[in-house]
């Protein structure tokens, strides 16, 4: 079996995350763009997040390299990009 370099920047490895995340709090460590590494308590579950409150007309083109997720330690949305994430946890 061939294991992909990075499976979460795929469309099936973005949609099993954002599965994962529906179902409750995730660990996942990425590097950010500077280089550092931060492990961030996130989810997507719709009974912790606080719907994006929209401030402008503008349409924003997604972006399907990027996943928007709520940060359960800030209290707020961040994002990441699924190439950069080195590890998740969640408990089953």
């Amino acid at each position: 079996m061939e294991m992909l370099e990075k499976p979460l920047a795929t469309k099936e490895g973005r949609e099993w995350l954002q599965g994962h995340l529906r179902m409750g709090p995730m660990a996942i460590v990425f590097t950010k763009k500077d280089g550092s590494e931060r492990e961030m308590n996130c989810t997507l579950a719709e009974a912790v997040i606080v719907p994006h409150e929209k401030t402008t007309d503008r349409v924003k083109e997604e972006n399907l390299d990027t996943l928007a997720v709520w940060d359960l330690d800030k209290e707020a949305w961040r994002s990441f990009r699924l190439d950069s994430v080195i590890s998740v946890k969640f408990d089953l």
